[in-house]
């Protein structure tokens, strides 16, 4: 009675469509549920999100959760996970993604979650690092475990906005540092972020961990542009 009251006095409304939630929907109404843009964790080789990494380095698996449009619902859902706070929004999908893996019997191959480091500076100022935020959910479903040591940002990088691959990759070549190589050595990384464009973030910190000795390096983004 009192959530039901509550409810009508503030009511939760989705985050893709900001229409008003039912008591029984939890951050997303049933239709966004429905219709928001997945392709499939799973696609065929080769795919297009193959053709980010291909010839960059030696990888095993990359997927994606959901697909980013400019002004879409999923880019709604980013901007409210990485600048708004809605951390529990991050963790809520991760769950719902990690679910999907479950099902496919994936968590099987991975040996460590590893969500994209934040530099420091970035981390005062944000308050958490979303692509964590993300990870717990996807360790939550798979169980899984979480690396939260062993490599830090170094670099607090300016916005990319706007640069290609190759600019992008150069920037963030030395962005990364592996502190301890041990934790690394003969395991299969999943390296998880909360978007990705051109892969330049995802294969610096790969590059990284690879050469630290990682037996196998896959990627997972909760949302890919096309």
């Amino acid at each position: 009675m009192f959530k039901r009251i509550l409810q009508l006095l503030y009511p939760e409304v989705c985050f893709a469509c900001s229409k008003t939630l039912l008591e029984s929907e939890n951050f997303l109404c049933t239709p966004c549920r429905l219709e928001l843009p997945r392709p499939g964790l799973f696609l065929l080789k080769p795919n297009w999100l193959r053709l980010k990494f291909d010839g960059w380095m030696d990888y095993q698996d990359v997927h994606c959760f959901f697909l980013f449009s400019e002004g879409g619902r999923v880019q709604h859902l980013m901007h409210q996970i990485k600048y708004k706070g809605a951390q529990d929004l991050g963790r809520f999908l991760g769950i719902w993604c990690g679910a999907e893996l479950n099902k496919y019997n994936w968590p099987s191959a991975y040996e460590i979650i590893l969500p994209i480091p934040m530099h420091q500076q970035r981390m005062n100022q944000r308050g958490y690092n979303q692509a964590l935020c993300i990870a717990e959910g996807i360790s939550q479903s798979t169980q899984i475990p979480i690396l939260m040591t062993g490599v830090e940002r170094i670099k607090n990088s300016q916005t990319l906005i706007h640069q290609n691959r190759q600019e992008r990759f150069s920037g963030l070549e030395d962005v990364f540092q592996v502190s301890d190589p041990s934790l690394f050595q003969g395991k299969h990384v999943l390296i998880v972020d909360d978007t990705l464009t051109t892969g330049a973030t995802m294969l610096a910190l790969g590059k990284k961990i690879k050469a630290a000795g990682a037996r196998q390096v896959s990627f997972l983004a909760l949302a890919a542009l096309p």
